[in-house]
């Protein structure tokens, strides 16, 4: 006999097409309190998912709460995922996708004494490939979703993560309201048996839309005396899961994403609508990761720990990453709350790195002027800026840089003097080289340090309108600004060109009604209209060669025919203006851009497009805690059958994609600009689009117009490119990715009159051997008795990795054995719960990683 699991819930959102308030009156006043009515019928159950309700309902209701708490353990109420707020689990980093889980099975488990083993996907828009191992290591043993499934039947799967992790799966064929409609059972139940891998069959009855239906009980006992081959029983999801568990070792296993749109949406153009938030989002993710780092070590030195302020900041960033929000794929009035949650995170965050650094310069044994701080777990060599100020009279000149007995040049960037023509403020640049998860301070010198090549004696060379350092040559068209790159002399690319293309879709999806653009810099398009070069040079620096183009795109020119034979007399309507910059360093192998966009024009997508001479049926693009292989041309490619979402090749990114054959490749290193596509060897990088309502067809969504989406904005967008031999592994591509998110940060210090001289002028609080493997997270334990580190393997390799805390970078008078070194070690989960034991050799440790394994360790001292 077949068995159908009705499970009653409701998916709340904490941000759509109502605001923040509208949300809790609807789902604490309309869904959960008559809920809570209709659990005095005992086989009455219903489903909760996102923790932040309830924490909500703890401030508002406490009777509502109790009444809550006390249904959840007498097993009427099942809290799945238990996670704080659904995210999407595309666009976040993986450390936020883990925080949101720990932060609401957490409050769970303090509260009700739960664990939740069921991860409940009812909305999120597809799901990377690291998740079954995320999910396992959050002590989940189950995963019901509903979007992203490649395959329509068996809907029962086991999921495979990239380092081997399973997680038992089932995929909602009917979406998360298959029985909301009860004069409809019949319906659903011949469609979901067709679909099921076993005589078990899940039938989600919910939705946000509706309150919870009184006639449930009724309408279940009357389809039960009707039916003898089946049974309907209205439980909890993991009576489901574990009714399937007894027949699992027949399901198959799939790998790989969850994120094809054949059988229901996964929305891949929402990877650009509102780009603000996507780049906020990746700021304000590596900033705060950073600051933890900082302030567990401060706390290892005796300094309080903000447990409480990084509680709230962190649940700033986790509205951020939640699924409606980072998408951008709501209302307008729902992201004030968000803007100013960023703008406070920013005010918040920089305050906190203050206090650390005060801190250090207490303990430094040296009267430098500068340090720089490194949040990175290998030595970074990267480009600094840092802006000083004096008193009056007090320095009239400098001109470089000491530290470690080393010179070092830089470039006065900005600067202003006092009447006596010594300097007020001053910002300088220069490239810093930096201990791994440490700091390294200079000292100002008076005198002029020059550049002196670091390597070959090779200095970075400039002819007309060509830059070559010893990495790759770059040369600029100066009547486009196109960009050619060459690798050892072979042509590589030609881009960083601006295309314009038609948007007549919503912030769910692209449409254009021709295909094309209406223009590009390299004058391909509509021919009425035209790119405007009005000024292009190149500035040579000491340290540098920075490319400076600035543009205006009209709609129209005349003539506008046999433009070959005619110069252009007249331009007008200019709704869109551009600069861009594109810094090319002696020593640092990379090329940073930056492009600047005044954007008035209501309906566009611009877009980057860098055609390569790469021929390679593959790309690579990083996901959270790893890397993933994607073919290319998947816009054009044949598909079979009707599909609810054609694929259109767009996809969003973590920090970087890759475009490699077997002897070179470039790296596309992006800062919050996730959507891209690689369509015949050309890669392109969404900047934004403009969009004008929620959903235009009214089927996603209602059609609520958006006009803060038409992203009439001033924009700054920075990326960049990384040209290698090799593969992307062989180019460790990953570290540029973080080294461009994630960069050095640079502070001024003033000499310290304590006696405490801890630190030396170059040090490193923890080291990792193996380049390979990255140090997401350091964090305090939430139990406060030690400190949590997380690593991954970053390149799909077996590895073996030191671990290392506390190591100077050089040796003078300082003493660093007042630090407390590491006396324990265990392996945690991801919720901080200890597995086994971990030797420690002189505070070092060992750690074996499998290809893109997270590891946690929990370190006491």
């Amino acid at each position: 006999m077949k068995t159908v699991y009705l499970v009653p819930h409701s998916h709340y959102d904490a941000v759509w097409a109502f605001d923040k308030e509208d949300y809790f009156f609807i789902n604490i006043e309309k869904i959960l309190k008559p809920a809570i009515e209709l659990m005095s019928d005992p086989g009455y159950r219903f489903l909760i998912e996102q923790t932040a309700l309830i924490e909500e309902i703890e401030r508002r209701s406490p009777s509502l709460f109790e009444d809550i708490k006390r249904f959840v353990q007498n097993g009427q109420i099942e809290i799945a995922s238990g996670e704080h707020l659904m995210p999407d689990t595309m666009m976040p980093l993986g450390e936020t996708l883990v925080r949101q889980i720990l932060t609401g099975k957490s409050y769970i488990r303090d509260k009700f004494g739960v664990k939740a083993p069921v991860a409940w996907g009812a909305d999120s828009f597809g799901y990377n490939a690291q998740m079954p191992q995320i999910y396992v290591k959050s002590g989940y043993r189950y995963f019901a979703f509903r979007r992203g499934a490649d395959k329509a039947s068996p809907s029962e799967f086991w999921w495979q993560g990239l380092d081997g992790s399973r997680i038992l799966a089932h995929w909602m064929p009917l979406g998360y309201r298959a029985g909301l409609y009860l004069d409809k059972l019949d319906e659903s139940y011949d469609k979901l048996k067709t679909a099921a891998a076993t005589q078990n069959i899940l039938m989600p009855a919910g939705s946000g839309s509706v309150p919870p239906q009184p006639e449930t009980m009724h309408a279940v006992r009357t389809w039960n005396r009707l039916h003898k081959d089946a049974r309907i029983i209205v439980s909890k999801s993991e009576e489901f899961f574990k009714a399937l568990e007894q027949s699992s070792d027949q399901l198959e296993t799939r790998s790989g994403e969850l994120y094809s749109g054949r059988y229901s949406m996964v929305f891949p153009n929402c990877s650009s609508s509102r780009i603000w938030l996507k780049q906020n989002l990746r700021r304000y993710e590596h900033f705060i990761l950073s600051c933890e780092k900082w302030l567990t070590m401060g706390w290892l030195m005796g300094m309080s720990y903000p447990a409480d302020e990084f509680y709230d900041n962190w649940q700033k960033v986790l509205l951020g990453a939640f699924h409606d929000v980072v998408p951008g794929t709501g209302m307008d009035e729902g992201y004030e709350e968000v803007r100013h949650n960023f703008e406070y995170l920013q005010s918040h965050l920089t305050q906190i790195m203050s206090n650390f650094v005060d801190l250090i310069q207490e303990n430094l044994d040296s009267s430098d002027n500068i340090i720089v701080l490194n949040p990175l777990s290998w030595e970074v060599k990267n480009w600094v800026e840092v802006e000083l100020g004096f008193d009056p009279g007090k320095i009239k000149r400098f001109g470089g840089l000491e530290s470690n007995g080393q010179e070092i040049a830089i470039e006065i960037l900005e600067s202003t003097r006092y009447s006596d023509d010594s300097f007020h403020t001053v910002k300088i640049g220069f490239v810093g080289t930096v201990p791994a998860f440490g700091f390294r301070t200079y000292k100002l010198l008076h005198s002029y340090v020059p550049y002196r090549p670091s390597v070959d004696g090779r200095r970075i060379k400039t002819t007309s309108n060509s830059v070559q350092n010893r990495f790759f040559r770059v040369e600029v068209d100066p009547g486009s600004g196109l960009l050619d790159v060459f690798l050892d002399g072979k042509h590589l690319l030609k881009g960083n060109e601006l295309t314009i293309e038609e948007e007549t879709g919503d912030l769910y999806y692209h449409r254009q009604n021709f295909t094309g653009e209406y223009r590009a810099e390299s004058e391909t398009g509509l021919t009425f209209g035209k790119f405007r070069l009005k000024h292009f040079e190149i500035v040579k620096t000491p340290l540098r060669r920075i490319i400076k183009l600035e543009s205006d795109y009209y709609s129209l020119i005349w003539p506008y025919r046999m433009q070959e034979k005619l110069r252009t007399v007249m331009w007008r309507h200019s709704f869109l203006s551009v600069s861009k910059t594109i810094t090319v360093y002696h020593d640092i192998p990379r090329i940073d851009c930056v492009t600047r966009v005044d954007n008035r024009h209501p309906q566009i997508r611009l877009r980057l497009k860098f055609a390569t001479d790469i021929h390679s049926p593959e790309y690579t693009t990083e996901i959270q805690f790893g890397a993933l292989n994607r073919a290319v041309d998947q816009a054009t490619a044949p598909v079979e059958g009707e599909w609810a979402e054609k694929p259109c090749g767009v996809f969003p990114a973590l920090n970087w994609i890759d475009y490699s054959d077997e002897q070179r490749g470039i790296t596309l290193v992006n800062k919050g600009l996730p959507a891209h596509q690689v369509q015949g060897g050309t890669i392109f990088l969404t900047l934004l689009r403009s969009i004008m309502m929620l959903s235009a067809d009214g089927v996603t969504g209602p059609a609520v117009p958006t006009p803060d989406a038409q992203e009439f904005k001033k924009y700054t967008f920075e990326y960049s490119l990384y040209p290698h031999t090799g593969s992307w592994k062989e180019a460790e591509s990953y570290l540029q990715g973080y080294e461009v998110n994630s960069g050095l940060q640079a502070y001024q210090i003033s000499p310290s009159r304590s006696r405490r001289k801890l630190f030396p002028q170059s040090f490193s609080f923890i080291e990792v051997s193996a380049s390979n493997v990255i140090l997401a997270s350091c964090k305090r334990s939430e139990d406060g008795k030690g400190i949590i580190i997380r690593l991954y393997e970053a390149k799909g390799e077996h590895t073996t990795a030191e671990i290392q805390f506390f190591k100077p970078a050089s040796s003078n008078n300082a003493s660093t054995d007042r630090l407390r070194h590491p006396t324990s070690a265990k392996l945690v989960n991801l919720l901080e719960e200890a597995e086994s034991d971990i030797t420690l050799n002189s505070g070092v440790m060992n750690l074996v990683f499998k290809p893109f394994e997270i590891i946690s360790v929990k370190v006491s001292f």
